[in-house]
């Protein structure tokens, strides 16, 4: 009894702190509604939020892959009148010049007062939606591929490696997860995400635990690793580590629309056979298309995987691979955790493909 007493009142102080820190949040900051000028469009936010938020209430939705971290660098604006002082993430992610030509991270830019942003032409295209998920199929241990219906009489127009973001609104915050888009462009009305469970993860966890019928909120899309319909012709070399082959898949369904023109060489790492997901697709793809090829290989099998093809990292199954792989014309498009991402952006430079030749996107921040 007396050990239940006392976690009744461990819980309970647990709980008055909640409330009094957010009962101080709301004394502290400042309140009242400041003038918003966007692009020369005047409008109105409520003064104490980021300025991330303040532009999706005027529905301006920007990237922001970190998820408002202020470590990913994607919402960068212009900030020519008005707002907080950098901070220190902010001058980590912009160069010294960007701060001085007035860049910002909408993220990390409070709405103190009277405000004046020039946010990108190309960044004003995004929507957002309230999706319905249609479908969760689990694909490999961790991994699952959900696909989700847009609102009667709306399309999504993306090309094929962006990705969407997530809105998972909580009483004390708006939070933000990036997910990239697996399906084809084609689909104009739905799309899929792969979506690896993150031990802890807020977002991933509610995702995994959705039902069909589901709705959950998402802007988009966003993403400047892309495929566009000029590079169907070219050879193209695809890598991906774990779930980044999300975006890669949408690549090759786009590319299976035209018909595979040029050669296309999927490299795909992953721990043990239970993490490889899609494996037999894209060996199916390979058997029937002389043009696809396939090359998976797992750094850690399980003795039950039965395993006979590579083994190692992905970088250094690409570099015994790449001298094999025709250079002229040759684009790379790599899509994982950073350091698997560093690893074969090295072997590809080494390997004599000009860096503006490599497009990288990577899904940890």
């Amino acid at each position: 009894m007396q050990y239940v007493l006392t976690l009744l009142l461990i819980n309970a102080f647990v709980l008055l702190l909640c409330g009094v820190l957010t009962l101080a949040g709301r004394l502290l900051r400042q309140a009242g509604r400041a003038r918003l000028q966007i692009n020369e469009q005047p409008r109105e936010a409520e003064c104490g939020q980021s300025l991330l938020n303040a532009l999706a209430q005027q529905n301006v939705f920007l990237p922001a892959a970190c998820g408002g971290k202020g470590t990913c660098g994607c919402c960068e604006v212009r900030v020519t009148e008005g707002g907080s002082p950098a901070t220190t993430l902010e001058k980590l992610q912009l160069h010294a010049d960007r701060l001085a030509a007035l860049a910002r991270l909408a993220c990390q830019t409070k709405v103190r007062g009277d405000m004046k942003v020039e946010v990108a032409a190309a960044l004003l295209g995004a929507g957002a939606y309230v999706a319905t998920l249609e479908s969760s199929e689990k694909v490999a241990a961790d991994i699952r591929t959900l696909r989700f219906r847009l609102p009667e009489g709306k399309n999504l127009q993306f090309l094929p490696g962006q990705y969407m973001q997530i809105v998972f609104n909580q009483p004390w915050e708006r939070v933000l997860r990036a997910y990239s888009i697996s399906s084809s462009p084609a689909e104009k009305q739905s799309f899929s995400l792969d979506v690896q469970l993150v031990a802890g993860g807020l977002v991933s966890s509610h995702l995994h635990a959705m039902q069909p019928g589901d709705q959950i909120e998402v802007t988009g899309p966003f993403g400047d690793m892309t495929l566009s319909p000029q590079q169907h012709t070219s050879p193209l070399l695809l890598v991906a580590g774990g779930v980044g082959l999300a975006p890669l898949r949408s690549m090759v369904a786009a590319l299976q629309a035209t018909g595979f023109s040029a050669p296309v060489f999927l490299f795909h790492g992953a721990r043990s056979r239970e993490n490889l997901y899609n494996e037999e697709f894209f060996r199916t793809l390979a058997r029937s298309c002389h043009n696809f090829h396939y090359f998976p290989a797992l750094s850690r099998p399980m003795l039950e995987d039965g395993w006979t093809g590579p083994k190692g990292m992905i970088h250094q199954i690409l570099a015994e691979k790449l001298p094999t792989l025709p250079a002229a014309g040759l684009l790379a498009f790599v899509c994982g955790p950073k350091p698997m991402m560093e690893a074969v952006s090295k072997v590809l430079v080494a390997g004599n493909l000009p860096s503006d030749r490599i497009f990288t996107d990577p899904f940890d921040f």
